[in-house]
């Protein structure tokens, strides 16, 4: 069974904590956010801070050849055992740098750690070889499905000894999008706010994030779902007075994203809150009872018309296919009133 992140993660901070290093660390892949916490640990943990000033070098790629990176792996620790050369946006340098570094690698000096952050799949295959054939650690930080994202929105928040129901995880996602780095801030923010207790709720989401609870995005979803026409009226009305607080870049694929998955759940027999919250990888049958009651509403065909909608609207969103001069909110108005009338 392949070794998951997070189990690297554990082992990388045993392994500092028991000061067991290899010599080269290369973390790679395209979510920055396991490589980011990766990267402190090291930065934090492996050399003390009167030590720093001489046993702990960071370089950046853009700004750095291999020859630097070299030189400075192969300086001698002062006054302790270890040096630490971190090499962050790896990405970033001049790929014919990497066939020299390959030489250090192959021949690395005993006495430094080299962690090299490299924010992006593809790497050097050479050097990649090199640290696994030399008894380095490879670390694969890839970004996680748009379907998983609450779930990894629970799994954190209980790695920090709370917890958050699934309605509350899903629209953290829809608002958010599937930057870990700024879910982890916001859910850290909410927790830091929460002195009396250990869950988090609809309502702190609400309060903590800046989610109007009854002007939202959220709140138009539950309205559209049952094809309330005032209530999406005074929402629609809501954004287009307060563009700043719901811009048409963040309502179009927020919305996108809940009839698509409306979509999903139209084609699901039986139709219930089980095997929808299946389809839809939801972890609770409860977080499907929404979805349920808007199936009710919208036919398959209806849904498939919505999304036509989405993309001609998205154009027009961006100029194309509409009048000169058309605003935002007049586009956000048009959408609404067509899907509730489809």
């Amino acid at each position: 069974m392949a070794t998951t992140i997070q189990t690297q993660i554990k082992q990388i901070k045993s392994s500092i904590k028991a000061k067991d290093f290899a010599s080269v660390y290369l973390l790679k892949g395209d979510e920055p956010f396991y490589i980011d916490l990766i990267c402190k640990e090291f930065e934090d943990n492996v050399i003390s801070e009167d030590n720093k000033d001489f046993n702990q070098t960071i370089l950046y790629g853009r700004d750095t050849t291999a020859e630097m990176l070299v030189s400075a792996c192969r300086q001698y620790p002062l006054m302790i055992d270890k040096r630490l050369v971190i090499l962050k946006e790896a990405q970033l340098m001049d790929k014919s740098q990497w066939a020299k570094i390959l030489l250090y690698l192959n021949n690395s000096q005993p006495s430094t750690i080299l962690v090299i952050c490299n924010k992006a799949k593809e790497f050097d295959i050479k050097c990649k070889n090199a640290i696994v054939k030399n008894a380095g650690v490879v670390v694969e930080s890839n970004k996680i499905p748009d379907y998983n994202v609450a779930k990894w929105i629970v799994s954190y928040v209980q790695s920090k000894q709370f917890t958050i129901d699934e309605t509350a995880a899903n629209m953290l996602n829809d608002y958010l999008g599937n930057d870990l780095q700024k879910i982890a801030n916001e859910i850290d923010k909410m927790i830091l706010n929460i002195t009396t207790r250990k869950n988090i709720t609809y309502d702190d989401i609400s309060e903590f994030i800046g989610i109007s609870k009854n002007y939202s995005i959220f709140e138009l979803q539950k309205a559209l779902s049952v094809k309330n026409v005032l209530k999406s009226n005074q929402i629609i009305n809501y954004f287009a007075e307060n563009q700043k607080e719901m811009p048409i870049q963040m309502f179009m694929p927020i919305l996108f994203s809940y009839f698509v998955k409306l979509l999903i759940a139209s084609e699901v027999y039986p139709r219930n809150v089980e095997n929808i919250a299946q389809a839809l990888n939801f972890r609770s049958p409860f977080a499907a009872k929404d979805y349920v009651t808007a199936l009710n509403y919208y036919s398959n065909d209806q849904l498939l018309n919505i999304i036509a909608l989405f993309n001609e609207y998205d154009l027009k969103s961006k100029g194309i296919g509409t009048a000169p001069n058309t605003t935002a909110d007049t586009i956000m108005k048009e959408l609404v009133f067509k899907i509730l009338h489809v």
